[in-house]
């Protein structure tokens, strides 16, 4: 991330550090972004072509600079809330939180290092296809379908222009993979600390607590934190996740539909690098959704089972007056913490299956079209 300029902390006019996001943002809106999209305007009508530019790196461009700009802009807050996970880890008492975090962090690094990995290998697999499509066809073409103010098809231009694309393309797939893992990273971190909380709550009781008003004014206070915490990522990042959702939604559809071409009329010596590189594209997108929709789950499943902790607990050998003070726990905890795409629908499982069930909606309707184009 402080490759790419992003890394949280306060942004300021005199820090060089604040400066360094704009040089992959120039790659990837130079090279990706801007000629693409103007090459939609030359290729309009040919539905294939269409296809094709959408398909393999436009939207994942656009929704790359979307979520490096939004990162970039929320630096200060973003470095707060990192503190916050810094408190709590000095904070942990016990041997049994201790490794809870630690799990935590370890399956946020997996879940980094294996998006990475794919996202790389995707951009590699386009890349060599596009190359053997050249060495087959016996003419330059460029790695994507883009339109540039000069001619980019001679020497020194052609090799120039390819370089830029192709290292373009790895910043827009680490930015892409980045955002997303760390994101991830801050919803599990609140996860497991409303775990742990849920585990105090269901102690209480246990024993003749004389410091049960301290122990209690402890756990409302780190409910109110981990609330607004989990406040702080969905009023930075709804939107972000709006755009992710949508595009994720059309990428799904056209990324089949790219699938169905190759089968159908795209060409047999390039057939394995073709469907190699959608199928890993498409599982690479799927996994993204999933991993929003899973942790949105969880997040709002660990969030209202506090309401259920305050109420197994042994209250009834609490006085009445220090089991009245509980209610005040199971009121707050009974509306479930989520993360919204835009604030218009929450990211669960069943949101899951709603994106898959539009997509592939979508991808009869582009069926439909080609055949009718083709008739």
């Amino acid at each position: 991330m402080k490759f790419l300029g992003i890394w949280p902390e306060e942004r300021k006019f005199d820090r060089a550090s604040s400066y360094r996001v704009l040089i992959p943002v120039s790659l990837m809106f130079l090279f990706m972004a801007l000629p693409q999209t103007i090459n939609l305007y030359f290729i309009w009508g040919d539905f294939n072509l269409i296809v094709d530019n959408l398909s393999v790196a436009n939207l994942t461009v656009i929704i790359a600079l979307t979520k490096i700009t939004i990162f970039w802009f929320n630096g200060r807050s973003i470095q707060n809330l990192l503190a916050l996970m810094a408190n709590d880890r000095k904070e942990a008492d016990t041997e049994e939180e201790i490794k809870k975090m630690m799990k935590i962090a370890s399956i946020s690094r997996r879940i980094s290092i294996g998006s990475t990995v794919i996202t790389n290998a995707v951009v590699v697999l386009w890349a060599m296809s596009r190359f053997l499509l050249m060495r087959q066809s016996g003419r330059r073409a460029l790695f994507l379908l883009s339109s540039f103010p000069y001619e980019s098809l001679i020497t020194p231009n052609f090799e120039l222009t390819s370089v830029g694309q192709i290292v373009s393309a790895f910043c827009t797939a680490t930015t892409y993979t980045v955002v997303d893992t760390f994101v991830a990273m801050l919803i599990l971190h609140v996860c497991g600390q409303f775990s742990y909380l849920r585990q105090t709550i269901s102690e209480l009781g246990i024993n003749d607590d004389v410091d049960f008003r301290k122990k209690l004014a402890k756990i409302v206070k780190k409910h109110d934190t981990l609330n607004k915490f989990a406040d702080t990522i969905e009023n930075k990042f709804n939107g972000m996740l709006l755009m992710q959702m949508l595009g994720c939604t059309i990428e799904l559809c056209v990324l089949c539909f790219q699938a169905l071409l190759s089968i159908t009329e795209g060409s047999q010596e390039l057939f394995v690098f073709q469907m190699c590189f959608l199928t890993l594209y498409i599982s690479y997108i799927l996994l993204q959704i999933f991993l929003y929709c899973y942790i949105g789950e969880k997040l709002a499943s660990e969030s209202s089972k506090l309401a259920n902790a305050a109420y197994e607990c042994k209250w009834y050998n609490m006085s009445a007056k220090e089991a009245k003070c509980l209610v005040l726990i199971i009121r707050r905890a009974r509306s479930p913490l989520c993360i919204t795409a835009g604030r218009f629908c929450s990211f669960n499982l069943q949101l899951f299956t709603k994106i898959l069930k539009t997509s592939m909606g979508y991808l009869s309707v582009l069926y439909t079209m080609k055949s009718k184009n083709v008739e």
